[in-house]
């Protein structure tokens, strides 16, 4: 019998899968690392995501406007590790210009700037009505 599907069967934990399981999340939190260390925007919109947390517990929003502001959050770091994915990528390829790489790179950059209004807008929806009931 197969000595891989013998260990399955014997309810063994196959120790290089599990160690390639291992490799794959350190490989995420490195660049998760390199995008905390080496990129300004990454550092500014989770500073920003971070005021929006603590204003979500000062202002006592409910779970569903919660889950909107975390979502607009990971939305737009997400968004910004892809546009760095792309722009790094293009960047191995070529330093000179070209309108492909122009486009691509430009294309990922409004995919932040999209994300970002769309946070700015559920923030504004959010916090704005809580913000004028504060000062009435």
């Amino acid at each position: 019998m197969n000595e891989e599907i013998e260990k399955n069967i014997n309810g063994k934990v196959d120790t290089n899968k599990f160690i390639r399981l291992i490799k794959k999340f350190s490989y995420a939190f490195n660049g998760l690392k390199l995008a905390v260390t080496n990129h300004t925007s990454f550092i500014t919109h989770t500073i920003m995501g971070t005021i929006a947390c603590i204003m979500s517990v000062v202002f006592k929003i409910n779970m569903t406007e919660f889950m909107f502001i975390l979502s607009a959050i990971f939305f737009v770091l997400i968004a910004e590790l892809v546009n760095t994915a792309i722009e790094e990528s293009i960047n191995l390829y070529t330093k000179d210009f070209h309108r492909g790489a122009m486009i691509s790179k430009d294309s990922a950059a409004a995919a932040v700037l999209l994300a970002s209004f769309y946070a700015v807008i559920v923030g504004g929806i959010i916090f704005i009505p809580k913000i004028i009931e504060l000062f009435k």
